[in-house]
Order: C-alpha cells, then structure tokens, then sequence
C-alpha cells in the first residue's frame, strides 16, 4: 500500500484537468521540464558544466576517485533535456559518493531514432575516453542509469557497445524502463486503470513518432526483444501499478535467460518513474538509497 504522501500525489495526476494527450508538442515539452518541481533540493552537491556532452556534471562532496554514473533522462524520447533531472542526479550523487555526468541526447520527431541513441553512446565513450580532460573513467568503474525512454536507450547503448567490441560499464540502473515498442506487455491492459500517468494511445504516438517508418521490434528501439547476452549487471527499479510494468519483468527474466544478472524491485502502488520524486514521499527516498546501495556495491 502507498504511503499517504504517495496518494496524494497520485491523486493530484488523477484530478489534473489537462492531460499530457491534450498538449501539442511545444507545451508537453515546457510541461515536461517542470518534471522535478516538487523534488527536495539535495543538500552539498556542486554542479559543472559538461558542454562536451551537452550537459552537467552533479558532484557530491568527498567523490569517489575514478567512478561514476551516466544518467539519461525519459520522456517519451521527444521531450525532457539535461535539466529536467537535475536534482535526481544531485539525490543519486549523493547516495553513491559519486559523480553523475547528465548527457543531452537529440530529441524525436525533429531527430528520429536512432539520433538519441548515436548520442548516448557518444557520451559514454566521451566518458570514459576523455572526461573533461581529467583522467579517464574506467568502463568498470561507469554505471548507466536512466529512467523511462532513458532507461531504454542504456540498455541499448550497451548493445552497441557489446557489438562493437568495446568495453562495457559495471553497471546499470534503469527505473520504468520503455524497452518495448510494441507495447505488447500485458500490464498495458492489467494496469491501464490503475496508470495515472501514461495511456498506450499516449505511448502508441511516442513510439511512432520515435521511430518514423521504423520497425518497433527492431532490437536497439526495443531491447526486450534483443539478444540480452554479455551485458552488465542489471537493476530494475519499477512501480506496480504503472501499464510498463511488464517491460522491467520482461527485460530481467531476458538478461537472466542469457546468462546475465538481472534484479527486479517492484514497489507497491507507485507509478511511473516514481524515483525521481525524492523528497515528496519515502517510496522515492527508499529507491534512491536502494538505487545507491547497489551501485556502490556494484561497481
């Protein structure tokens, strides 16, 4: 059962007179930035530019030598930008004592897929490469973390990377993944009443357009149907009631399947993307630390 801090937020959602639906794009994308208005301020964290990657760095006091984490923020890969998830990054630097590097990544209809995507890649070799003219980060010591559409372009960029041969990070950390196109999981019915947030007409004009004339199967747009072999260790943190549930069960059971390691933490009564909100309810506060223990113990 959700904390009353919780319903009180979910029930904001639910009496909101203007949906996400009901928005052009312009107003969706002004809306979506707000995303974290609500979020608590962390406490000490400095920030940085990171113009290399179009973004910024969140730096806590006493950071960890030679690590760090890689955020890329969700919206529906068509709205959101590096700010949208500027105090998540300070929350979850934080947590881990370490550096998070927040990536901008080119946005859908004006750039299709995979233009995001070739972006997310390009930060982390950057990352690991270059870091700003300091000393390399290596792979190992790197954790992917992304939420939504973010947390489907990590495990994609793990694809990529796999593929090329290139050294993957030690980790990665994705909270409501979108992993599936296709929408074809079955908590799109089994929640759709039960979803303030997201619809799958809502999700259907994403994806298409995300991907134009695309395949929706096609693995690096939906990773769930991916060969999921070879990747890094995997935490997936996600709200029971939201309709892209089953893409976090459908993604964990995949990777394990191939041999990989894969942790699900499915949390009653939370929404979509619940993690971001620290500082609103504990549900979110919870996550964070859950999401920093692991990490720390991770890579």
């Amino acid at each position: 059962m959700a904390s009353p801090q919780a319903e009180a937020m979910w029930q904001m959602f639910r009496d909101a007179p203007v949906k996400q639906t009901d928005l052009d794009l312009p107003q969706r994308r002004a809306a979506g930035v707000q995303a974290e208005m609500a979020t608590s301020t962390p406490d000490g964290v400095h920030y940085a530019d990171a113009p290399e990657v179009g973004g910024f760095w969140a730096v806590p006091p006493a950071a960890r030598d030679g690590a760090a984490l890689l955020y890329l923020f969700g919206g529906g890969f068509m709205l959101g930008n590096p700010e949208s998830r500027r105090k998540t990054a300070g929350h979850l630097a934080l947590a881990t004592g370490t550096r998070v590097l927040v990536a901008d990544y080119r946005l859908a209809p004006e750039n299709p897929f995979p233009a995001g995507l070739d972006d997310a890649v390009a930060a982390y070799r950057w990352l690991v490469t270059q870091a700003a003219g300091a000393a390399p980060i290596a792979p190992e010591r790197v954790v992917l973390v992304g939420d939504s559409a973010g947390g489907g372009l990590c495990i994609a960029t793990m694809l990529v990377l796999r593929d090329a041969g290139e050294p993957l990070p030690g980790g990665c950390v994705t909270i409501s993944p979108w992993v599936d196109l296709t929408l074809s999981g079955g908590s799109m019915q089994r929640c759709a009443a039960s979803d303030v947030e997201l619809t799958e007409p809502g999700l259907r004009e994403l994806a298409e357009w995300y991907l134009g004339d695309g395949d929706p199967r096609a693995p690096l747009a939906s990773p769930v149907f991916a060969d999921l072999s070879g990747l890094a260790p995997l935490l997936c943190v996600v709200g029971s009631d939201e309709i892209l549930l089953d893409d976090s069960v459908r993604l964990c059971l995949a990777v394990i399947e191939a041999g990989g390691t894969a942790t699900l933490h499915a949390v009653a009564g939370m929404q979509h993307a619940f993690s971001i909100w620290a500082g609103v309810f504990p549900e979110a506060d919870a996550s964070i630390e859950l999401i920093g223990g692991w990490i720390r113990a991770t890579a």
